[in-house]
Parts: C-alpha cells; sequence; structure tokens
C-alpha cells in the first residue's frame, strides 16, 4: 500500500502534521486549537526531512517556521489575539468562519509540506546562506496562494472530522492513526492521482522565485563590490611626483 502511494506522489508521512496543523482550528477549546496549530507547523520541516532521511539544523528549522513578520505585525499582534480569543469562544456563533478558516489553512499547510518535501529532494537546505533564500522563496510563493484544486478537497476533509483533538493528541503520544485519520489519508490519497500537474505547477513556481532570489543577491553583491572598489579608489593618496622629474 505505501509503495503505492508513493508512486502516485502522496505519502502520508510527509502530509499528516500538515493535515493536523490545517485541521487544528476545529477544536472547540479557545487557544488549545492554537497551540496544536503551533506545535504541527512546527514539527513538518524536521518530520519531512526525517522522511527523506535527512535531518535540518536547527538554524535552518528556525528560519523556515519563523514566516515574515513585520513590525506592524508585532503592533497589531495583541489586537489580533483578542480576536481569536472572541472568534474562538463564540464558534457557534461563527462557525461558517471556523470552516472557511480550517479550509484556507488545510490548503495552505498542504502546500506548504509539499514544497518543504521539494526543497529538501533539491538540497536548497543543506546550507544556511541558501537555506535563507530558501525559506524566503517558500514564504513568496505561499503569499500568493489564491484558490486551488486542494480548496475543494479541504472543504471535503473538513465537512467530514469529527475528534479532532483526541486523533492529535493521540498522534503526538503514540503516533497512533484513528478512523479519522485514515478516512483523510484514503481520501488525500485518491485526489493526489490527480493532482501530479497542479503540484509541478507549484514546484515550477518556487524554483522561480528562487532563481528570481539568488540572481538578485548577485546583482548586489555586484554592486555593493564595484562601490567598495569605488570608494577605495577615491581614498587611495595621488602619486608623489620625483623632484628630478622636473
Amino acid at each position: 500500500m505505501e509503495s503505492d502511494l508513493r508512486d502516485e506522489k502522496f505519502d502520508w508521512a510527509i502530509y499528516v502534521d500538515a493535515t493536523l496543523a490545517g485541521l487544528a482550528i476545529l477544536i472547540p477549546i479557545p487557544l488549545v486549537d492554537l497551540l496544536f496549530e503551533w506545535i504541527f507547523k512546527r514539527r513538518m520541516p524536521q518530520a519531512i526531512a526525517k522522511r527523506n532521511g535527512r535531518t535540518l539544523p536547527p538554524e535552518i528549522v528556525r528560519q523556515i517556521n519563523r514566516g515574515q513578520i513585520s513590525c506592524v505585525g508585532c503592533l497589531l499582534w495583541p489586537l489580533e489575539l483578542v480576536w481569536l480569543l472572541l472568534k474562538r469562544t463564540y464558534r457557534t456563533i461563527l462557525y461558517f468562519l471556523t470552516v472557511k478558516e480550517a479550509t484556507d489553512k488545510l490548503s495552505l499547510y498542504w502546500h506548504r509540506a509539499y514544497l518543504l518535501d521539494k526543497m529538501i529532494e533539491r538540497g536548497d537546505l543543506a546550507h544556511q546562506e541558501g537555506a535563507a533564500l530558501a525559506a524566503q522563496a517558500l514564504h513568496q510563493v505561499l503569499d500568493e496562494l489564491t484558490i486551488s484544486p486542494l480548496t475543494q478537497l479541504a472543504q471535503e476533509v473538513v465537512a467530514n472530522v469529527r475528534h479532532i483533538l483526541r486523533s492529535s493528541w493521540r498522534w503526538l503520544r503514540r503516533k497512533q492513526e484513528d478512523e479519522m485519520m485514515a478516512r483523510t489519508r484514503t481520501q488525500m490519497a485518491t485526489a493526489w492521482r490527480d493532482l501530479s500537474g497542479y503540484f509541478d505547477e507549484i514546484g515550477l513556481q518556487y524554483e522561480q522565485r528562487l532563481d528570481q532570489l539568488h540572481i538578485a543577491r548577485l546583482q548586489e553583491s555586484m554592486i555593493v563590490t564595484d562601490t567598495r572598489e569605488e570608494t577605495a579608489a577615491s581614498k587611495s593618496p595621488p602619486p608623489t611626483t620625483n623632484p628630478s622629474d622636473n
């Protein structure tokens, strides 16, 4: 069964943490859902690397998980936290928003898992400097995602989820797969057979964005080098004149 899934470019071990991170928002306990999402999101890079027979240095994992944080985002975080708490507390009234957010996050984390797997296979995370650009390309591609073929699949998965807290806790403690996870795995494996072309497009977008970042870095390095040479030349003393020449 496992070999068949790998032949179809689907490996449950690559996507299990992504799936649980996306579904964590459905946990009916305020802030506990955020905690489980945080745990599974940060497990993804190292778990996917392990599946590829590799290990990522802690600093590279931190780069990938850090994301893009702005000063404005830091200032607004307390307000966002209050809003999240209110939304989770009144999820009965705002349940349709919860389902929509779970669908979006589930699709996002599936994309993230696919790209992390690709990045590791390509060796983009093998070195600190290259990993920084790769992480930047990853975040840019994810930020530009819109509705995709994964959105409909995510909607179907979210609609059938039950007891997500119990499922997540069992997986964290003992790597036990319950009925909900088994059903989700089968549902995803079936859909992945028709998504290879789409994933190829996402992978190409990542490669193009990474190439652009490498070119920009090279151009920036050349400009800095030229500037330093010009500065050094302007500061060099003028040639001395030999009195005998007069």
